[in-house]
Order: C-alpha cells, then structure tokens, then sequence
C-alpha cells in the first residue's frame, strides 16, 4: 500500500478518536486508543498526525503550564481547568470573553487575535482525597 494512502487511513482513524472525545486526551492516551484499533500503528505516526491535525485546526493543542499537552476536539474558544493532582483537562462554564482581544491590556498598536486560560488546581474527586488525606 502506497505510504500516503496509509498515512491518511491512519490520520483518518486518530481524527475519529479525536471526534467527540472530550476528555482532553495526550497523545500517549490517543496512541493507546489508536493502538487498541491497530495494533500497528507506531506512537511517531500518532504524534504527527496529533500536530498536523492541529496545524489545520481539525483539533487543538493545549500547552499545560505543567504536565504533558492535551489535545481538544473543540476547536472554538473556551477556556480550561487543569487538575494538577491527576492532569485532567476539563473545559470550564466561563463565557470566553472576546473583550479582551479589543484591547490587550492597554497596549497601543497590539492586535490580539485570541487568548487562553487555564485555570489550575484541583478537580473533584482529587480534592476529595486531599480532605481525606489519602
């Protein structure tokens, strides 16, 4: 089979990991989701299929202020919360404020064409441990 036509049935099987898949995998759990559907598939085929999707804004990559970077279905402007006790990416319920494009921070003759935030500190379930001291 011809490389190209691999590479894009390959790039087409990740895109379906990818769609719909809100948990905000990394790329070693989209290798390991990738993995379970064909066996074969090597984790530098995943990785740069992961940065060519993102590249063409099919998908969107998160660089976390710790931890590993998280892939995101949503390519729309939201912002997230990063737990920094198991690395989970959840999106937050905040209105993605397109005011703070208009104007950065008071600074003449800059143009901001988007932003992020990231919100760290603990989900749920890692708080609960924490309180209960496990």
């Amino acid at each position: 089979m011809p490389q190209n036509t691999r590479s894009t049935q390959q790039r087409r099987l990740i895109m379906e990991l990818m769609e719909g898949n809100y948990s905000h995998p990394t790329a070693d759990e989209v290798y390991e989701l990738a993995r379970a559907k064909e066996p074969r598939i090597s984790r530098g085929t995943v990785y740069r299929n992961l940065n060519l999707l993102s590249d063409e804004n099919k998908i969107r990559r998160l660089s976390m202020p710790i931890g590993p970077d998280h892939f995101d279905c949503n390519t729309d402007n939201h912002y997230h919360f990063l737990c920094h006790a198991c690395f989970h990416v959840f999106d937050t319920n905040i209105k993605y404020k397109e005011s703070l494009n208009a104007d950065p921070a008071g600074m003449p003759g800059f143009k901001t064409e988007w932003h992020r935030l990231i919100l760290v500190g603990l989900c749920p379930e890692c708080a609960a441990k924490e309180k209960k001291g496990t």
